[in-house]
């Protein structure tokens, strides 16, 4: 089901719901304080890169109720990434159509409950159906994100603002409300993948390389820097960097996109489209052994970051202060215009740009280019390149 329409249904079939077992809602006079709880559920549905930044807050429950079982909660579309975190359990929801979610919630619902958590962590931010799954798991402490116009917070007993930080520092934030420790910060978990799952002629690939991903995911297609610069920057450091391959990614459902971004380069020798051939093993893989990633906004750019490799990332439509990548030795392009960010929770990012997408429009190839210059110049990646 496509992002804005999933949206839409929850604001108003989600929101009613809300609001209408708001009235009935009991609140509990003494909830379980943390060094009670023995099981917590995390709740993220939407995006591969939010659940790596929600990394640092799973380590800190881990870090101060080490008693308790933490299961995530999300979507059976990012199960696979799941089985890479710090997480005893999984339990997922296929709302990949209307059809699927209605008749897989029910069975859900129920599996949370006969699990019993203590506490449920809901980090969407203003999505009403997630309050709700908080709400119907049973869960005695239920922890989230609320704003005045939400009927969410009606079903959560603790709640804070989306406050202007970084997102892994918000979704800590959510324990620092039930009064748990979160200084210092950890860093991102580094994402445990499976190297058995990895094919050899994806092991051996050329090196160095540098890994380019022209795509920013389904949730917000607005967020792709132009394709036909993406080109002429692949052009640019072919010719740059003479020893260096290139390594394009995607899903299968942005294979065609990346093809156009490719065009008469596809047949380059040191081009290597990989772009809807790799299992989330083998892109792991490859974004970890690569010199660096340049890419847009988008999931592929926290995978590459919680593997310690840097990145490249151009932002437009969102902003770095939120969604950036992590850590040091990255360089981030950001334009900062009067209308950026125009992509935020607090309308589903469904935001429709009138200015024809001037942030991205107003990064050039040079910059990038320079960037990545910068970013190799490092005496660790320039030894790579030798």
């Amino acid at each position: 089901m496509q992002p804005q329409r999933l949206y839409r249904l929850d604001q108003k079939i989600g929101g009613i719901l809300c609001q209408f077992i708001g009235l009935f809602v009991r609140r509990y006079r003494q909830l379980p304080p943390p060094s009670n709880w023995r099981r917590i559920a995390v709740a993220k549905y939407m995006g591969m890169g939010s659940l790596v930044l929600a990394t640092p807050l799973l380590q800190i429950l881990r870090r101060n109720i080490p008693q308790a079982e933490i299961a995530l909660v999300t979507a059976t579309n990012l199960t696979e990434i799941a089985r890479m975190l710090p997480v005893d359990k999984v339990f997922a929801w296929d709302f990949r159509s209307l059809t699927s979610a209605l008749i897989t919630f029910p069975p859900f619902i129920a599996e949370l409950r006969r699990w019993r958590p203590d506490a449920f962590f809901d980090l969407e931010f203003f999505v009403n159906t997630s309050a709700l799954v908080a709400f119907l798991s049973g869960a005695p402490v239920r922890v989230g994100f609320h704003h005045a116009q939400s009927p969410r917070g009606r079903l959560l007993t603790h709640y804070l603002p989306v406050t202007p930080r970084h997102t892994s520092e918000l979704f800590a934030s959510l324990a620092w409300a039930l009064g748990i420790p979160v200084e210092p910060l950890p860093s991102l978990f580094r994402l445990n993948y499976d190297l058995k799952r990895v094919r050899d002629e994806i092991r051996s690939l050329s090196q160095p390389y540098i890994v380019v991903n022209p795509n920013a995911g389904e949730l917000a297609l607005q967020r792709r820097w132009m394709p036909e610069r993406f080109h002429e920057l692949l052009q640019r450091l072919l010719g740059t960097f003479s020893s260096v391959h290139f390594v394009t990614i995607g899903s299968p459902s942005e294979r065609t996109h990346v093809a156009s971004v490719l065009s008469d380069l596809s047949t380059h020798p040191r081009i290597i489209n990989l772009a809807g051939l790799l299992n989330l093993d083998e892109l792991c893989f490859v974004l970890e052994h690569a010199v660096l990633l340049v890419t847009n906004d988008s999931g592929p750019m926290h995978v590459a970051t919680s593997l310690g490799t840097p990145c490249v990332a151009l932002f437009g439509p969102e902003t770095p202060d939120h969604y950036g990548p992590m850590g040091e030795g990255h360089q981030v392009i950001f334009k900062r215009l009067p209308c950026s960010p125009c992509l935020t929770p607090f309308d589903g990012k469904l935001f429709p740009c009138p200015f024809e997408v001037q942030c991205l429009q107003s990064i050039g190839v040079d910059e990038v280019l320079e960037a990545v210059a910068e970013v190799i110049s490092k005496p660790q990646k320039a030894n790579s390149l030798t």
